[in-house]
């Protein structure tokens, strides 16, 4: 039906459902003809005339009655017409990055069905979890027990000042609904230990680290590991910045490079850090979130990016553990 309307040919489309399903149910981006399919016959449709009803079932008993020339039903009827053209204003918000034959079509809807949990809505989180729900992962789940302060507003862009003391979970939840509607967008008003891993992580494709505690990030680790979910590491200190992945086809984990000895290093509150850096950090995540999801590759599975804000130079280590 879609080809018909967008091309030459003269249709007319007529809408028989009740007055009360076309008030729930309007027909998406269609001008229809509304009618009571009894007052329909045969004789009055001069012209190639689609008939829809709500599930397509119907007109399409109408039509084995009646025989009428050139009028079809819309298998599936309200239902299937507005399922299309939503899934399709779905893929045209993404037409930038499906060009991309890494990413196209098929790699987009598995973007959809994908669930990637970010634990942390900070510095890291924040650009992390915004550019992840533009880019059309199906389910976020956000967890982090803080609340917005004022100093995280230089390098969080997910708050403002008037939710100062709001959990930034259920904030960033919020505005991350508005960016992208699709997005189904899970908060958690705690934080990760051992106790709730298995109920928050569960079920992820991909748990991305977003913290600034080594004691939740050794949770993450152990539960990936035991699990085979992908987990990508985030680190800040300073003007620098590291990001790895870990638990990937059998790679390495964050204990094998970092092992029980080393304790928590400083916080952004203690070392400080330029506001622009967990954006650039917290963005290369994501990327690796998504040539993770969609088999992409090279990518720093096996290796640690380190980044130097003030040379702006990178460097890859091999990690032979």
């Amino acid at each position: 039906m879609a080809q018909w309307l967008d091309g030459n040919r003269k249709v007319e489309v007529v809408d028989v459902r009740r007055e009360d399903q076309r008030k729930q149910w309007p027909l998406r981006e269609l001008e229809a003809l509304e009618t009571d399919l009894d007052q329909l016959s045969p004789e009055k449709l001069k012209t190639t005339t689609i008939l829809i009803c709500q599930f397509g079932i119907i007109t399409q008993r109408w039509i084995e009655a009646e025989d009428p020339d050139e009028v079809y039903n819309l298998i599936g009827g309200a239902q299937a017409w507005n399922a299309y053209k939503k899934n399709e204003r779905d893929l045209s918000r993404y037409s930038r990055q499906m060009v991309l034959p890494e990413i196209g079509e098929e790699g987009q809807r598995r973007l959809l069905e994908s669930k990637v949990t970010i634990v942390g809505v900070g510095g890291l989180g924040c650009p992390a979890a915004q550019y992840l729900a533009a880019a059309g992962v199906g389910k976020l789940c956000l967890i982090d027990g803080d609340v917005v302060d004022l100093t995280n507003l230089q390098r969080q862009p997910l708050f403002r000042s008037d939710r100062i003391n709001d959990p930034k979970s259920d904030v960033a939840a919020e505005a991350l609904s508005g960016l992208n509607p699709d997005c189904n967008v899970e908060s958690h008003h705690t934080f990760l230990s051992e106790e709730n891993c298995q109920k928050l992580l569960a079920g992820s494709d991909v748990v991305l680290d977003a913290t600034d505690t080594i004691t939740a990030r050794r949770v993450m680790d152990q539960y990936c590991c035991r699990k085979s979910i992908p987990f990508i590491y985030g680190g800040l200190y300073k003007f620098e910045g590291q990001v790895s992945i870990f638990h990937l086809n059998g790679g390495p984990s964050y204990a094998d490079i970092f092992p029980e000895s080393v304790t928590n290093g400083g916080s952004c509150s203690d070392d400080g850090v330029p506001g622009m850096l967990p954006g650039i950090i917290g963005s290369i995540q994501a990327l690796e979130a998504i040539k993770v999801i969609l088999g992409i590759t090279p990518n720093l599975s096996g290796k640690l990016l380190l980044y130097n804000g003030l040379s702006h130079t990178m460097e890859q280590i091999e990690l032979n553990v």
